[in-house]
């Protein structure tokens, strides 16, 4: 029995059983397995506007309006109902059939953003975007068209849409003449690709306007950008609102204004130009001072959405986009459209975010960065020169920054047994505080022009989950800048092990396995020298033992402090050996220099030796 799409009429018996007309039970082919097609049809709505399929097809259907009669024109014009009460049809869309208005839209258009004027069915539907946008550039090329048939086929089309649009672009020119937009008319203003800008975050930049829908509330506006993802260039999105409005208002207030209509637009790209340039530099490594506000950029599970949090920065910062994609993973630079390793125009750079990805590492946290924020670092140069050692240890000073400027250097090759161990170089500073062994790594680290990090046990966490993945990243981390490693009190992580403190005994073995394969320069700081695991011994290359301060040391600490002093009297040789005699150390010099400081403001003085003598006498009085 050949098989059609007509099936046979089915009655269903009383008892549910589909039967033919005859009262027999058909039988079907397994399922999926005629290899042919079943059309099955939409019906009407019921009297609660629902529908459903039927195998019948409809016996209303209205004849196909496009067909070989209707091919032979120029425009297909489709028109629909209107209920504004000014006219009784509006158009909907038109169809353009004419291979010469085809071409001539080609070249009028300008390779309008998502108009491909070669297709063969080339259809533009109200409210006709492209055709607003370059109404311009289409009167003047239909002014300049010399071809017969073409001009002909283009005044036809001219007439039409000017029938349609006159009153739209009418408006918009006389908006636009007055400096001002209406709601309705926000999508007249902006074209695909068109330069707009925006200050929105404090800081004018520019984006590649990309599209506008409506929104209960407004309009919503998709931009484009140019960002580096510390790999590649390439743009990436973002989104505006414009909330609807009564009446005008001028178009540089609205949240996203075409380049275009403003007064300065030729200051404004020069400068956004110039700055993206600027901006391109920044790809890779670089060590910078910043000072201002900063983004923490998180992500917010409950809304789905990446939360961003304004933070005050003042600290020596490291941009680096690759690490932050690496280390801040769950809010990561991605880009779309690949540029590539270097941008390639003006016009991109004019794009550029004016944001720098990198880390704080005052904050120890990974930030967006404004560029006109980071500065080049003033160096101390005198930092090492002012680092006071005990004499018999003066000489270690010159040991310590040779072999940390080998180190940076890569200039020794010497490698363990097995490939990767033993290629740090890690020094144990050991004494009371305030002497001066965290000075002695700020040192090196300034003199060799390098990034210090500084972490503390507390930054790694007590639990040996939590220190084996701390340590694990920045051991990654601090080599990749060239940086200077200092772990302050290290203690915790360096005494003996025991018997009864299996614990401590875990993150003592985890800490002395990642030092074998870090690369970098590391200083350990420690109070309790004499207590450190034996196994520290054979991994430490230089070790330093900083005595307490003697009343010259304390002279020289003294001098240097008073005389990085702003607004400072000279102290006497005779004062500044009566200050000396004070048990202090280090920090707690410079602590009663600070004070005796503010209080010499509050008086609205210079500081002298009289503010000092006060400042100790309060000290002496809280013992």
């Amino acid at each position: 029995m050949a098989v059609t799409n007509d099936i046979e009429t089915k009655d269903v018996e009383t008892n549910g059983t589909e039967t033919n007309g005859n009262g027999e039970t058909p039988v079907y082919e397994p399922v999926g397995t005629i290899c042919d097609v079943r059309n099955l049809y939409q019906t009407k709505p019921d009297e609660n506007e629902k529908t459903s399929w039927s195998k019948e097809m409809p016996t209303d259907l209205p004849e196909p309006a496009e067909d070989a009669e209707s091919a032979q024109y120029v425009l297909l014009v489709r028109k629909t109902k209107c209920y504004d009460g000014r006219k009784s049809l509006q158009m909907h869309s038109i169809v353009i059939q004419s291979e010469p208005l085809k071409k001539f839209l080609g070249k009028a258009l300008g390779n309008y953003p998502g108009v491909t004027t070669s297709l063969e069915r080339l259809e533009f539907e109200a409210p006709f975007k492209p055709i607003v946008h370059r109404w311009k550039d289409i009167t003047k090329a239909r002014d300049e068209e010399s071809d017969p048939t073409t001009k002909a086929h283009v005044d036809l089309f001219y007439r039409i849409m000017n029938e349609e649009l006159k009153e739209v672009i009418d408006r918009m020119n006389d908006l636009v003449a007055n400096g001002v937009i209406t709601f309705d008319l926000v999508w007249t203003i902006l074209e695909p690709e068109d330069v707009v800008i925006s200050s929105r975050g404090g800081s004018l930049r520019a984006y590649q306007f990309s599209s506008l829908v409506p929104t209960r509330c407004g309009w919503a506006a998709s931009v484009n950008y140019v960002e580096f993802d510390g790999s590649d260039f390439g743009f990436k999105s973002d989104g505006f609102s414009i909330n609807a409005f009564n009446g005008t208002v001028p178009i540089t207030s609205l949240s996203i204004c075409p380049l275009k209509h403003h007064k300065d637009k030729d200051a404004i790209r020069g400068m956004l130009i110039a700055r993206g340039k600027r901006w391109e530099e920044h790809k890779g490594y670089h060590y910078k001072a910043y000072e201002g506000a900063a983004v923490s950029r998180t992500w917010d599970d409950r809304n789905g959405e990446e939360k961003e949090t304004k933070y005050f920065v003042k600290s020596r910062v490291i941009i680096d986009a690759e690490g932050y994609n690496i280390f801040h993973p769950s809010t990561s630079v991605h880009t779309s459209h690949d540029i590539g390793k270097e941008l390639e125009s003006d016009e991109q750079r004019l794009f550029a975010t004016p944001w720098l990805h990198g880390y704080s590492l005052k904050d120890k946290e990974w930030l967006g960065f404004h560029l006109e924020l980071t500065k080049e670092i003033e160096w101390d140069d005198d930092a090492f020169k002012s680092l006071v050692l005990p004499a018999e240890q003066e000489n270690l000073k010159d040991v310590i920054l040779a072999v940390a400027k080998a180190q940076s250097k890569k200039l020794d090759s010497f490698d363990d047994v097995v490939q990767g161990k033993g290629r740090g170089i890690i020094m144990q500073l050991a004494g009371p505080p305030g002497v001066g062994k965290t000075l002695t790594a700020e040192s090196v680290a300034e003199v060799m022009k390098v990034p210090l990090y500084v972490m503390s046990a507390g930054d790694l966490g007590m639990s040996a989950d939590s220190v084996e993945s701390s340590l694990k990243d920045i051991l990654r981390m601090v080599p990749k800048w060239g940086a200077v490693l200092l772990l302050d009190e290290a203690d915790v992580f360096m005494e003996a092990r025991d018997a009864t403190d299996l614990a401590r005994n875990e993150l003592v073995s985890i800490f002395l396995r990642m030092l074998e394969y870090y690369e970098g320069i590391l200083f350990l700081t420690t109070n309790r020298a004499q207590n450190i695991d034996p196994a520290f011994e054979s991994r430490i290359h230089i070790s330093l033992h900083y005595k307490d301060l003697d009343s010259n040391s304390r002279r020289h600490i003294w001098a240097q402090f008073l005389g990085r002093s702003a607004n400072t009297d000279a102290f006497t040789d005779e004062q500044l050996d009566q200050v000396a005699e004070v048990a202090l150390n280090g920090r707690q010099i410079k602590n009663v220099i600070k004070t005796a400081g503010l209080l010499a403001w509050a008086q609205e003085g210079d500081l002298k030796y009289d503010h000092v003598k006060t400042v100790l006498a309060l000290r002496d009085l809280s013992k």
